[in-house]
């Protein structure tokens, strides 16, 4: 007498179904953007219930500050693991500028999403990609203090004016990408903005170094 074995499917754990319902929330919101793309559209993506994504989820504004938390994790990641090894302030600062570029030209709807949709936030409820980005401009201004301290950038450099010329040199590449969808040369813009920006900031005495 033959016995057949009926093998039990395991059940996704807790964590596989996070990682399930926050990649289906990620294609939803760049494919829809954030107001139109609904928890029934990331439910039905994500193939479970609607009642079962509230189980890990109280909507879909936490859901966008998981997808974005995510997103930007690989990227200070590989800062984390790349900028200590690097010598001299002004590569430093070249690094950061390619490392926005390469994260904004890697995924278009990642760039639209947060180009578009996180300034229908208002500053008594900032987006988590606002934050990060403030993150990423205290990067940029460390390093930019530094180099003052050590003498390779001017003492009448302002962080500030400096971080706000690169983030909004940045933004503008990042919506000029979303309305023409044409490829950015992050080499080619990685280099003009550093030799515009570090043209203006290098100390005379400073040796230029090379990448």
């Amino acid at each position: 007498m033959n016995i057949a074995t009926v093998s039990r499917i395991a059940r996704p754990s807790k964590e596989q179904r996070i990682d399930t319902i926050v990649e289906s929330a990620r294609k939803v919101f760049c494919s829809r953007g954030f107001e139109k793309g609904s928890i029934v559209d990331i439910a039905r993506d994500a193939g479970i219930a609607e009642g079962t994504l509230y189980r890990y989820f109280d909507g879909k504004r936490g859901l966008l500050d998981e997808v974005l938390r995510r997103h930007y994790l690989v990227v200070f990641d590989d800062i984390q693991k790349t900028l200590p090894n690097m010598e001299g302030h002004g590569n430093r600062l070249r690094y950061l500028i390619r490392r926005i570029l390469l994260a904004i030209s890697a995924d278009r709807g990642m760039c639209g999403l947060i180009t578009r949709d996180i300034r229908q936030f208002d500053d008594k409820q900032p987006s988590l990609a606002q934050d990060l980005n403030r993150q990423m401009a205290v990067l940029m201004a460390e390093e930019i203090k530094a180099g003052i301290k050590s003498g390779s950038f001017r003492a009448d450099t302002s962080p500030r004016i400096v971080c706000d010329m690169i983030g909004g040199g940045l933004e503008v590449i990042a919506h000029a990408y979303m309305r023409t969808g044409r490829a950015i040369d992050v080499n080619k813009v990685t280099e003009s903005i550093s030799l515009t920006v570090l043209g203006g900031i290098q100390s005379k005495d400073a040796t230029a170094q090379s990448m």
